[in-house]
C-alpha cells in the first residue's frame, strides 16, 4: 500500500469505491484514448485526415488493444506519459492508418482533457450527494423548527435559538454549493487542444476542430489555451474543498454537541459498533471525526492546486503535474466526507430533552439583555442595565437568579413580580424570526431541489 486510498482495509475511510473507479489507470488512459478517437473522427470529418485513418484510429482506440507491461515498459524507457499508450494504439491499426493518431495535438492537450472529463465525473458524484445532504439537512431543519436550544457564541451560552434553524444555516451553505457547481461548470469543463505552445500551429483547422472534439465529449471549447492558466483546475479542487469544508463544519458541531457534558446530539449506532478496544461503553463520534478530518486534508489540496497556478511561459510541468496529484486526492477525500455525511445525518440522533435542560444551566443568566430592556421601560435603559448588572454580579456570587436578586431592588419590585419577570424569560419569546428563516430557507431549497 502505497497511500492510504488504495488500503483494502481503510481506503474507505478516504475514498468511495465510485472515485476511486474514476481514477483507476486504465479508465485513465481509456479516457486520453477517447479524446485521442474524437480528434480523429472530427479531423476525419473536416477532411485534415483520411477518413479512413479516423475510423480505423476511433475503432482501436480502446484500452482492451493495449499491452499495460508494455506501456509501463515504455514510459520507462521514453521517460513519456503518453507515447507508449499511443504506440499501442498505433500498432493496432491496420495497413499504417495509425500514423495519423494525435495529429497536431500536444501530450498536455490529450492528457488535461482527460483531467477535467474526470472532473467532470466528480461534479456529478458531489452534486449528487449534496442533493442528498441537502434533503436530510431540510428534513432535519423542519422537523426541529421549534426545538429551542441555547446559542452559543465564543463558546459560551448567548440567547436562545432552534436546533432547527441552526440546521437551516448548514441547509443555505450546502444549496449554495450546489450553485456554485452549476456556475462552474462551464469554466471547468473545457477541451484543451491548442498544440506545442497553444498557438495551434501544427494543427490544421484548429477551431473547427476543437469545437467538434469539444461536442463529442460533451465539453465546452476553450477560448485561448490554459496551458498555463490552471485557474480552471483550481476551481475544480477549491470546489470540493469547500464541500469538504462545509461538511467539516457540520461534524465537527455535531462531534462538540455529542460530547458527554453536551449530550444534545448523538451519531447513529448499531449493534456491534465499537467505540474503544478497552472502554467497552464508548459510542465514539467515528463519523464526525473523520468527516472533520477529511475536511482538513482537502485544504491542503487547495493549497496546492493554488501553487500550481504560478507557471512560466507557454508550458511547464512543473506545475501541471502537481494537478495528478491535487485533482484526485481532493476527490476521494470530499467523495469520503459525502458519503459518510449521509450516514451522519440520516441517522442523527437529537436529544431535545438535553437540550432544554442546557438551557437552562444558567438560570436566566441568559436573558440579561431582556430583563434590562424591560426594566428600562420604568426606569430608563442605563439604569436598568446598571441594575441587571448589579444583580448579576451578585447572583453569580450567591449562586442564585438574577430574578432572586431583582426583586430585592425596590424601584423593580414596585413595577414587577416574579411571575412577570419570569414571563420576560420565557424562551420562546427571545427566538426571534428563527422559525420564519428556517421556513424560508426549507421551502427555497425544496422547490430547487425539485
Amino acid at each position: 500500500m502505497g497511500h492510504i486510498i488504495d488500503s483494502r482495509f481503510y481506503g474507505n475511510g478516504y475514498s468511495t469505491p465510485e472515485t476511486r473507479a474514476i481514477f483507476d489507470d486504465r479508465k485513465r488512459h481509456q479516457r486520453w484514448l477517447e479524446v485521442e478517437a474524437a480528434l480523429a473522427t472530427t479531423q476525419g470529418e473536416l477532411g485534415v485526415i483520411p477518413l479512413e485513418a479516423a475510423q480505423e484510429i476511433a475503432a482501436q482506440a480502446h484500452i482492451g488493444n493495449v499491452d499495460a507491461k508494455r506501456v509501463v515498459e515504455g514510459i520507462a524507457q521514453t521517460n513519456h506519459s503518453l507515447v507508449p499508450l499511443l504506440r499501442e494504439v498505433q500498432a493496432a491499426c491496420r495497413d499504417g492508418l495509425g500514423e495519423y493518431i494525435h495529429y497536431g495535438a500536444t501530450t498536455q492537450d490529450i492528457e488535461d482533457t482527460g483531467a477535467i472529463l474526470e472532473a467532470q465525473d466528480v461534479l456529478d458524484v458531489i452534486d449528487r450527494d449534496l442533493t442528498t445532504v441537502a434533503t436530510l439537512l431540510a428534513d432535519l431543519a423542519e422537523e426541529h423548527r421549534d426545538t429551542v436550544m441555547a446559542g452559543r457564541t465564543h463558546g459560551q451560552h448567548a440567547l436562545p435559538t432552534t436546533f432547527g434553524y441552526r440546521v437551516a444555516v448548514w441547509l443555505a451553505e450546502v444549496m449554495r454549493h450546489r450553485e456554485r457547481i452549476r456556475q462552474a461548470r462551464p469554466r471547468i469543463c473545457v477541451v484543451s487542444l491548442f498544440g506545442g505552445v497553444g498557438t495551434r500551429g501544427a494543427l490544421p483547422q484548429g477551431l473547427a476542430t476543437m469545437k467538434g472534439v469539444a461536442a463529442k465529449l460533451g465539453l465546452e471549447a476553450a477560448d485561448i489555451s490554459w496551458h498555463t492558466a490552471r485557474d480552471n483546475i483550481a476551481e475544480f479542487v477549491m470546489t470540493a474543498a469547500l464541500v469538504a469544508a462545509s461538511l467539516g463544519k457540520i461534524a465537527n458541531e455535531i462531534y462538540v454537541l455529542a460530547k458527554t457534558e453536551f449530550g444534545e446530539l448523538a451519531e447513529p449506532h448499531h449493534p456491534g459498533k465499537l467505540g474503544s478496544s478497552t472502554m467497552p461503553h464508548k459510542r465514539n463520534p467515528e463519523f464526525s471525526e473523520q468527516v472533520a478530518m477529511l475536511s482538513r486534508l482537502t485544504k491542503y489540496q487547495a493549497s496546492m492546486a493554488l501553487e500550481s497556478m504560478s507557471v512560466e511561459h507557454d508550458r511547464d510541468g512543473r506545475a501541471w503535474r502537481m494537478d495528478w496529484v491535487s485533482v484526485p486526492e481532493v476527490s476521494h477525500f470530499a467523495g469520503a466526507a459525502l458519503a459518510m455525511s449521509m450516514q451522519l445525518l440520516s441517522g442523527l440522533v437529537v436529544n431535545k430533552e438535553r437540550m432544554a435542560e442546557n438551557l437552562r444551566l444558567q438560570k436566566d443568566f441568559m436573558f440579561s439583555e431582556a430583563l434590562m430592556i424591560a426594566l428600562g421601560e420604568n426606569l430608563g435603559k442605563m439604569t436598568a442595565h446598571t441594575v441587571v448588572y448589579e444583580a448579576a454580579m451578585t447572583a453569580h456570587t450567591k449562586g442564585t437568579s438574577i430574578i432572586d436578586q431583582l426583586l430585592t431592588h425596590p424601584a423593580v419590585a414596585k413595577h414587577h413580580t416574579r411571575q412577570s419577570l419570569k414571563a420576560i424569560i420565557d424562551p420562546s419569546r427571545h427566538l426571534g424570526e428563527a422559525g420564519t428563516m428556517t421556513d424560508a430557507v426549507v421551502a427555497k431549497a425544496r422547490a430547487n431541489l425539485k
